[in-house]
């Protein structure tokens, strides 16, 4: 396959004139369950409209102010002349434009025609999917080796042993869970923590933690407590469509598996109040789950703690090590609840 952005692109995006109701605009991308919605003049491109300028919109007004705004017309909130790039562009040009001017979409043109829209998430996951490929490409190198010479003695196998290794820590995934992994998270918050000081955004932490976990290992074998992670990683990542769209995890949002049986999401462009509250939704859900595990059904819970960026932290660690401290608190305090930094 080459490079051409045209192979990542999504075709027929959604689409609306630029005098149609903002309302009518929120309900589609709801619908569609999308980031971004197109906004077209006399069959030409004027606008975009994001979750970002949504959240911004929500955020700046009043809530008798939002609601008389989503009877009005989308050119008046999207954003005009959006960035654009050209379907005969290669993946790194269009990569690093979206990267310059900071969008999370960006409309595809065919000289000026229309044809699709590409998201940095797409993005990202193609770069996931090459690193995945080397990596099984190492991995089945060292399976065929292994047939012909024994393992034990041999410098040359151990060495590519320890290049398989390296692929493995350059994976973007947790192999467990399908969630991202911890070097993934980090590289990423570090990214949007800068993001967020440079542009005066809000940003805000959630880690969570499955309450008494280790009896479930203890009980029923750590080859069930490893079936409970992915089912609560599903729980934490597909269970929440049905949340509004302020406080439901957005594709935006970063769910990762942080270690043992802990996670952390990033939500960009959050306050503590919204993280909040996309919180104690998901913790109802975990609460309300069944595990079945070897014929009998238990119920488990996870504590949560929500931190926002402060304007006085100087880097990224102060809001893990926030996040973190509530989420402790919130074990010290009873368990299955949520805690917001700072606890008093």
């Amino acid at each position: 396959m080459d490079n051409k952005i045209e192979n990542w692109i999504t075709p027929n995006p959604a689409v609306v004139d630029a005098e149609d109701l903002l309302v009518n605009a929120i309900h589609t991308m709801a619908e569609k369950q999308i980031g971004a919605i197109l906004v077209t003049q006399n069959d030409e491109l004027s606008g975009i409209f994001t979750e970002r300028d949504l959240l911004r919109l929500f955020s700046d007004n009043t809530e008798k102010a939002f609601k008389e705004h989503l009877m009005g017309p989308i050119k008046t909130f999207m954003t005009a002349s959006p960035i654009c790039a050209q379907s005969k562009d290669d993946y790194n040009t269009v990569y690093m434009k979206m990267k310059t001017h900071d969008v999370r979409h960006i409309p595809i043109l065919e000289d000026k025609e229309l044809v699709g829209i590409v998201s940095m998430r797409d993005l990202i996951h193609h770069y996931q999917n090459k690193l995945e490929t080397a990596f099984n490409e190492a991995r089945q190198e060292i399976e065929d080796l292994k047939k012909l010479v024994s393992v034990t003695g041999s410098e040359k196998i151990e060495t590519l042993i320890k290049e398989v290794q390296k692929y493995r820590e350059l994976s973007l995934t947790d192999h467990l869970t399908g969630l991202f992994n911890k070097r993934y998270f980090q590289a990423r918050l570090v990214e949007e923590v800068t993001r967020a000081k440079r542009s005066s955004y809000e940003i805000s932490l959630i880690f969570c933690d499955i309450d008494y976990f280790k009896r479930v290992n203890d009980r029923f074998g750590h080859h069930m407590g490893d079936e409970v992670l992915r089912q609560m990683a599903q729980i934490l990542r597909g269970g929440v469509d049905e949340l509004n769209i302020v406080s439901r995890l957005r594709k935006s949002d970063i769910i990762a598996r942080y270690g043992g049986e802990e996670f952390v999401i990033i939500l960009p462009e959050t306050g503590k109040q919204g993280a909040a509250i996309a919180a104690e939704r998901l913790r109802q859900q975990v609460e309300n789950n069944t595990f079945r595990l070897n014929g009998e059904d238990i119920h488990l819970t996870m504590s949560f703690g929500v931190a926002e960026l402060s304007p006085e932290d100087e880097d990224y660690t102060e809001i893990i090590k926030n996040a973190d401290y509530a989420m402790y608190k919130a074990k010290n305090s009873g368990r299955n609840r949520v805690v917001v930094y700072p606890s008093d």
